[in-house]
């Protein structure tokens, strides 16, 4: 915010001569009203994490310090479930959807964008196939490692 603070008085310096006095003061009441929202935006995030004045007064009374976990943990466990089901559902249906991989017999588990393939394929080629579909079934794919087997006849 600073940082454009700055560049935008350079810029009204520099251009000063050249700039109507409606483009200043419309600049300056766009610049007033960002940095109301940042401030506004930065205290919602103070109160939600309980950082005011008045919750870190209360806590540094009942235990001597103050202490915040990230509100990642339980949001991203949460959200890295959702992505690997919905890894192991695009995988899934792109093997349904190929002729030569059978989806009854390939078993997939994702956890954290890393993916295990394992079951039974008719052909060294249909590993590939299968690894290569599982690679391009969703973008948060990471890592495919196959554990797939070569079904004898």
């Amino acid at each position: 915010m600073m940082t454009g603070l700055i560049l935008g008085a350079a810029a009204a310096w520099w251009l000063g001569p050249r700039l109507r006095p409606q483009q200043v003061a419309q600049w300056r009441d766009e610049w007033t009203a960002t940095g109301e929202e940042l401030r506004q935006a930065f205290q919602q995030k103070l109160e939600l994490l309980h950082l005011t004045a008045t919750n870190i007064q209360e806590e540094l009374a009942r235990r001597g310090q103050v202490v915040r976990r990230a509100a990642l943990d339980f949001g991203q466990t949460v959200a890295d479930a959702a992505t690997d089901a919905r890894i192991v559902a695009a995988i899934k249906a792109k093997y349904v959807a190929d002729p030569r991989l059978s989806a009854l017999r390939i078993s997939v588990r994702s956890s954290g964008g890393r993916v295990w393939l394992s079951g039974t394929v008719n052909s060294p080629d249909d590993i590939g196939r299968a690894i290569l579909l599982a690679m391009e079934a969703d973008s948060a794919v990471r890592e495919v490692t196959a554990d797939l087997k070569v079904a004898t006849p």
